[in-house]
Formats: structure tokens, sequence, C-alpha cells
């Protein structure tokens, strides 16, 4: 269903109305239309909206992108329910905001999304509704992104906040591919579609001219803008401080190459022995006087 696999090519964009496979969902579960057609051009609202969703994908003055105003209008909303749980940290805040920038709004779409399932859309004759794609990103790129997030605190639990965000597996049975699972799983309450992420490892590529997503990350111990600090030590651990360790024990005594204590112990002995045979000689003479 995604033909073209390009640079500079989507795989869908604009909206097709709800998602007819779910019921309940905290966000409108509007699905995107079957577009494998050039990026467009972004301007005006959908830009000024851009830099302050996506700015990576608005470094330029002329960005292209795959997505329409309520599309990036829909992202906003979904990320910001997900990401208040991360806003702690600001690098794993940007990374998990970034997977979806990517997915939804990246120039460079088909190259790593291929779409498997389509409805007809009724409202617009020959239109077609995505339901479910796959995503491919390079396993470096999600584990690093998982990585930044993973030891982001909830204050109001004491646990993790990738407690609620891997499923039944919890913090400590979540992994990037878990973790990505979950974000992809219709029935989670914000994703509108079914997503397929494949991670692959470096040299493994998905074949059809497509490529995976590496793009950059943030680790949690660094700012991703001026404006910005690093993840706290308590949500983080590369962010701590060196632990300084204890000085060792002083170096051992030594009179010359022997031990000290030996030769001390040697001398003592030796004055004692000493004293003790005067003090026999002396009594001795004394004796025979």
């Amino acid at each position: 269903l995604t033909p073209t696999h390009r640079a500079g090519v989507c795989a869908f964009y604009g909206e097709c109305g709800r998602n007819p496979e779910v019921n309940a969902s905290l966000v409108p579960s509007q699905v995107p239309c079957l577009s494998n057609t050039p990026a467009r051009p972004a301007s005006g609202a959908l830009l000024s909206l851009l830099r302050s969703v996506c700015p990576e994908l608005a470094q330029n003055a002329t960005p292209r992108v795959c997505c329409s105003y309520g599309q990036l209008n829909a992202l906003r909303l979904s990320v910001g329910l997900s990401g208040a749980v991360l806003a702690r940290c600001p690098a794993c805040a940007r990374n998990f905001a970034n997977l979806y920038c990517h997915n939804i709004c990246s120039p460079d779409q088909s190259l790593f999304t291929n779409v498997t399932r389509v409805t007809d859309y009724a409202a617009l004759p020959g239109q077609r509704a995505v339901l479910e794609y796959q995503l491919f990103y390079r396993r470096r790129y999600a584990e690093d992104a998982f990585a930044s997030c993973r030891g982001v605190r909830l204050p109001a639990t004491g646990g993790y906040a990738i407690d609620t965000m891997c499923g039944r597996y919890g913090a400590r049975l979540c992994t990037a591919q878990r973790w990505l699972d979950f974000q992809g799983n219709k029935n989670n309450g914000l994703a509108p579609l079914q997503i397929d992420f494949r991670l692959l490892p470096n040299g493994s590529e998905p074949g059809q001219d497509m490529v995976p997503l590496d793009a950059p990350v943030w680790g949690c111990d660094q700012a991703p803008s001026a404006d910005q600090k690093p993840c706290s030590c308590q949500d983080c651990a590369q962010a701590c401080p060196p632990v300084v360790p204890p000085p060792g024990p002083p170096p051992p005594f030594r009179v010359g190459r022997a031990d000290g204590v030996l030769v001390i112990c040697v001398l003592l002995f030796a004055g004692l022995a000493l004293v003790f045979l005067v003090a026999v000689l002396c009594r001795r003479d004394t004796a025979e006087l």
C-alpha cells in the first residue's frame, strides 16, 4: 500500500475521520488518509505549530512535511498527555515527542513507513483511511530514546513514569520494543490506530528501498536546548555527580625495604635481651664478690 519509498515522499497525509475499530480514547481517534505523494511545504499556522511541537523538523525557512495542521494539532494533544509524566526530564520529553514528530510529519516518511491496512472513507469517495502501518526504526535510535526516559520518576507514586507507558510489563520488565509496542497499541487509550514498530540492528535493512529511521537522541544528562536543563540526578543516573571514592589506607610503615613494625620489634627484643644479659652478668659478678 506504499509503493514508493523515497526521501521527500509521504506514506499518508491529512485526516480521514475516526477509526471505526477504536471505541474509547482519551484523544479523538482520527486516522490519516493514504497518500503516497510528495511532502507539502509548511507555512503560516502550520509552520508556527511545527516550530512549537516539532522544532527539529523546522530547521530551515521552508520545511516540507507530511502532516496537515489538524494532524499536527492532534499530535500536540497526544504528546502533551504522555509528555506530562515525562516533563521532569526535558531530554526524555523531547525524544519522546520526536518519535511521533518523525512518524507523523517527517518529509521522508515513506522511507521508514509501510502502510499495511486501510479502509474506505465514506465521506470522500475514492479516499482510503489508514488503519495500520509498519514503522522501521534503527534499534540504536529506539533504545537510546528509551534509555533517556527509563529513570524518570513519578513523584505522586514514587515509581517510574515508564510504569504507565509499558502496559503489563511495568518498568522492571520494560524494553524499548515493549515500550513502543504499547505506544502503538490502538487499545491503549491514546493511539488512534495500530502501529507495528520494527527495530532493526545496524547492517539490517527492511528492503524495498526503505531506510530505518535513525535520528539524533539527547541523553538524559544533556539539555535539548539552551533554555532547558539536563534531567536531575533523581531521574537520570548519568546526571549525578561522580562519587568520590574514600581515601585508601596509608602506605605501610617501612624502614628501608623492611617492615617498620618488624624492625622495631626486633630492636626492642634485642634491647630487652641485652638488658637481661647485662643484668645476669652483674648479678653473677656480685655473687662472686
